[in-house]
């Protein structure tokens, strides 16, 4: 008589360390980093060419900027930041979903739909889900992983 064969308990790392719970930012707290984040564009827009080629890199590339760790100036002051929803590790780098996000944001009258997305259930926009990102509170743990 044989014994059935068994299958191997294959146990995977994220189940076993599963990432940290991200707490996403609120709405208001969003709202706030992209009235700080329409200034540092804006004021120096009023400088031509120079100040114009800043405001659009920024606009399009400020949640993926190294210098800043990755995050944007509104989101840095306000302790927010924006992760990738797979790995729940910071877009830092990764230009490629800062514009990603910034596209539904582009389209007329579409971007104020958008913009009210923040209001879901979710609290993710279009633009957040094209580019599998969600926006969180700040945690030591994110800073280190944006340093690594």
């Amino acid at each position: 008589m044989s014994q059935p064969v068994q299958t191997p308990n294959i146990v995977s790392a994220e189940s076993r360390f599963p990432a940290p719970a991200r707490e996403p930012a609120s709405a208001g707290q969003r709202f706030l980093a992209s009235c700080l984040d329409a200034l540092v564009a804006g004021v120096p827009a009023f400088i031509p060419i120079v100040g114009w080629i800043w405001a659009i890199l920024y606009i399009w590339t400020k949640d993926a900027l190294p210098f800043l760790g990755g995050q944007s100036v509104g989101k840095k002051v306000l302790g927010l930041r924006v992760v990738n929803i797979d790995t729940g590790k910071p877009i830092k780098g990764d230009y490629g979903a800062a514009i990603t996000r910034q596209l539904s944001l582009a389209i007329p009258f579409f971007n104020l739909v958008d913009a009210c997305m923040v209001f879901s259930s979710e609290g993710r926009r279009f633009g957040d889900k094209w580019a599998k990102t969600v926006v969180v509170k700040n945690s030591p743990a994110l800073d280190l992983e944006a340093k690594g």
